[in-house]
């Protein structure tokens, strides 16, 4: 038996897929997107979903319904027969002033599964995106996802916050994210300190095109009690500039 995890940055559904060219000529879907973009988007992502079979599926920068979408629920829209159970809230976090402001409300995160599982929301200390979900999965494993700040100085103290909330949980977790460490791998030199996460990725796969740019900012760390139980797939998106995540935990 085996449970496989998705973790994806939707970019909203623009279907922008980080080519100069989309960025310049798709540019007004950041002010609005037009419902047949979105359902395209929505339908290749679908289909990933589809060819994959996780039994969960997270994401960030997914819009709830928001002036900028013409109200589209774009997690509603995901949710079938086969993943029935879903969570969705602003990306700010809970009492943010940020849910009220129109060019703000709906931006979210959240999940959809096929069985209803535990979970709770998290508000991270400092930064503007504040959401962190943390799902109880099989096998005692806890999973925590967001989107981690653009900013180097309020993302390092995040770091430092997950590495407290962790200890929050049993000895297995598993923490997926947009980490957006633009300056490299080494921003994560803290988690190594007593070992607290560690690293799936392969440091030479990158999983963000901008232009010719190529980075690894979508990432895989777990505790050592999962150590050589998980494997890593990178999954191309042609509607955005963030490849997926596929985590399948083996028991």
């Amino acid at each position: 038996m085996s449970y496989r995890i998705l973790f994806s940055n939707i970019g909203y559904a623009r279907g922008i897929d980080g080519s100069l060219k989309q960025h310049i000529t798709r540019a007004t879907r950041h002010l609005y997107c037009s419902l047949p973009t979105q359902e395209l988007v929505i339908g290749q992502l679908k289909e990933i979903i589809k060819t994959n079979t996780p039994d969960i599926c997270c994401f960030v920068e997914i819009d709830k319904g928001s002036l900028l979408s013409g109200n589209y629920n774009q997690i509603e829209a995901l949710i079938d027969h086969e993943y029935a159970f879903h969570a969705v809230s602003g990306k700010y976090g809970q009492g943010s002033l940020r849910q009220h402001i129109p060019f703000y409300k709906g931006k979210s995160n959240g999940f959809i599964t096929k069985e209803k599982l535990p979970f709770k929301q998290i508000n991270f200390k400092y930064g503007a995106k504040k959401l962190l979900y943390a799902v109880s999965l099989p096998d005692d494993i806890t999973l925590l996802f967001a989107h981690f700040s653009l900013r180097y100085s309020t993302r390092q103290k995040q770091f430092e916050e997950i590495k407290r909330i962790r200890h929050q949980f049993g000895e297995k977790v598993i923490l997926l994210a947009d980490f957006n460490i633009l300056k490299g791998i080494s921003e994560l030199d803290s988690f190594s300190e007593k070992d607290s996460f560690r690293l799936l990725n392969d440091p030479d796969q990158p999983t963000f095109i901008f232009h010719r740019r190529r980075l690894l900012l979508d990432l895989c760390l777990y505790t050592p009690a999962l150590e050589g139980k998980l494997e890593l797939d990178i999954i191309p998106q042609p509607f955005s500039d963030h490849a997926a995540l596929l985590v399948e935990v083996k028991s």
